[in-house]
């Protein structure tokens, strides 16, 4: 059975073309495999605060590479407003989309405007 989501699954398959960084994305990602893109907003607003602080409320801390353990992740590079975020389980990903929608539906992430 394959765990976690597709941009998962895409992003631990993926070549980057420098040494050892697929690697580390795998161990990056391994344990927060429920992955979406997340409309987090602009730089000059505070939604990505918002969002961070509440998934520290409802998961805990945030899971940190070698450091912390957690049950959710961020992955602190935003692209035109859009970060990706992990999450343990599928459920807890759903609980995530359904508090965090996109302001609109118009909105898609990088990812889905690129396949």
């Amino acid at each position: 059975m394959t765990t976690g989501t597709d941009l998962y699954r895409r992003t631990i398959s993926r070549d980057y073309s420098m040494p050892g960084s697929s690697e580390l994305m795998r161990r990056t990602w391994s344990t927060t495999p429920w992955m979406v893109e997340a409309y987090t907003g602009r730089s000059d607003d505070d939604r990505y605060t918002e969002i961070r602080l509440w998934c520290r409320d409802q998961f805990g801390a945030e899971a940190f590479l070698d450091r912390e353990p957690g049950a959710w992740r961020s992955g602190h590079a935003t692209v035109d407003g859009w970060t990706w975020m992990g999450f343990a389980t599928e459920e807890q990903m759903q609980q995530f989309l359904a508090r965090w929608p996109a302001p609109n539906d118009g909105l898609s992430g990088p990812s889905e405007r690129s396949e």
